[in-house]
């Protein structure tokens, strides 16, 4: 009733409003408001569609933002759901669900965009979605297929650079080799603005990057934890693709154990990392007895006078009262998101390493797995191009 009211209101008034007093009400309305208002006045839907309303729009909702979760309860991962954390917890309906062999794994989460990967193995089919908008685009397949060369694995990353003005989604591909031979590796570069892939130099060198990793979006990069072997034995790295240049680079990062594991996050606006010790591992020599997994310890890629320019500063540890690890971050408000497992179940808590500060989060009963992304609400269009390959969503029953 009140959206129905303040409709009536602005058309009234539309012919009077000055157009930036108009743009900021507008902006501050919700997405399902502002649909009924696109059907109702060819001026209002230019508006709203227009890329400066869209962008004043997500400023002001890049403010609430929420969480985004992918829980499913078996190994096939075909009993899985979706859905939204802000102040209620609502369920999300999958497009093309019918259509997917399995769980589909999300990339990536940027203002308001999702990206899918619909694919059984190798990311060979993605999705842009945008779940206020009701609205989802197949992208086209990718260019470098297994045609001359077996894939050995296939990492992908979606995020968006501010320069352009543009969506990307990035895959890159290693190839099986033999024995005495380096891995082969190539990369592609998918553009929201042209709605076409790219082949690009992946300048990384003879390294690889595990399968099912998601690139990590931190100040305009994405980033991978990769490793490679050389005569002093396994080295691990971060590899960084910088969205703009389209360049790839190597981080180093601090020396960590056998039996550890590391996720890269952001904090702050900073590159961090996460580490843990694997399940059931023997943490004597911490803690003075064996037992499970209960710490995490973090660090900031910071400025200082290292050779870089940047060095790794060590942030405090978190004690848990049981096995736990991290599944994602909030990077817009500083909360890394960590996932205590209880039992067959799970319990979440959000947690700011640089005051100890945390609390919990009532989310889901995953008894298998879940990943958690960042979302914001936003009118951003799944197709930058205008292509005809927008399609609208069923309205729900």
């Amino acid at each position: 009733m009140r959206s129905k009211r303040r409709l009536r209101e602005l058309m009234a008034n539309k012919g009077t409003l000055p157009q930036e007093t108009l743009t900021d009400i507008l902006s501050r309305l919700p997405i399902k408001s502002l649909t009924r208002f696109q059907s109702v006045s060819k001026p209002f839907s230019a508006l709203i569609n227009s890329p400066a309303f869209i962008s004043a729009h997500l400023r002001r909702s890049s403010r609430h933002s929420s969480f985004f979760f992918r829980h499913f309860n078996n190994p096939s991962g075909s009993n899985f759901s979706f859905f939204l954390n802000n102040n209620l917890i609502s369920d999300v309906e999958v497009p093309l669900l019918g259509c997917l062999i399995r769980f589909p794994k999300i990339v990536g989460s940027c203002n308001g965009l999702v990206c899918l990967d619909i694919s059984s193995c190798y990311a060979r089919g993605f999705v842009l979605w945008n779940i206020a908008r009701k609205q989802y685009s197949c992208l086209p397949s990718p260019r470098i297929s297994d045609s001359r060369r077996p894939f050995w694995m296939v990492s992908t990353g979606f995020g968006f650079d501010l320069k352009k003005n543009d969506y990307k989604v990035v895959r890159i591909v290693s190839f099986s080799c033999e024995k005495d031979e380096s891995p082969v590796v190539m990369a592609e570069v998918f553009s929201w603005r042209t709605f076409c892939w790219r082949v690009i130099e992946a300048s990384i060198g003879a390294c690889a990057i595990h399968e099912g990793q998601n690139g990590v979006v931190v100040n305009g990069g994405l980033h991978w934890l990769g490793n490679s072997a050389g005569k002093s034995g396994i080295q691990k790295f971060i590899v960084s693709f910088d969205l703009d240049t389209e360049e790839f680079r190597k981080i180093p990062i601090p020396d960590f154990p056998a039996g550890i594991c590391v996720k890269i996050m952001g904090f702050k606006g900073s590159l961090a990392l996460a580490f843990y010790p694997a399940k059931e591992v023997d943490v004597h020599s911490r803690h003075g007895r064996p037992g499970v997994a209960d710490w995490i310890e973090f660090c900031v890629w910071d400025e200082c006078d290292g050779a870089d320019g940047k060095c790794w500063t060590k942030l405090n540890s978190i004690q848990l009262t049981t096995v736990g690890y991290p599944v994602g971050v909030a990077n817009e408000t500083g909360l890394i998101i960590k996932k205590l497992m209880e039992g067959q179940g799970a319990q979440f808590i959000l947690f700011d390493p640089s005051n100890q500060y945390y609390r919990g989060m009532h989310i889901c009963d995953a008894s298998y797995s879940c990943d958690v992304h960042s979302y914001v609400e936003s009118l951003v269009p799944v197709s930058g191009g205008g292509h005809d390959q927008v399609i609208e969503e069923e309205p729900s029953e």
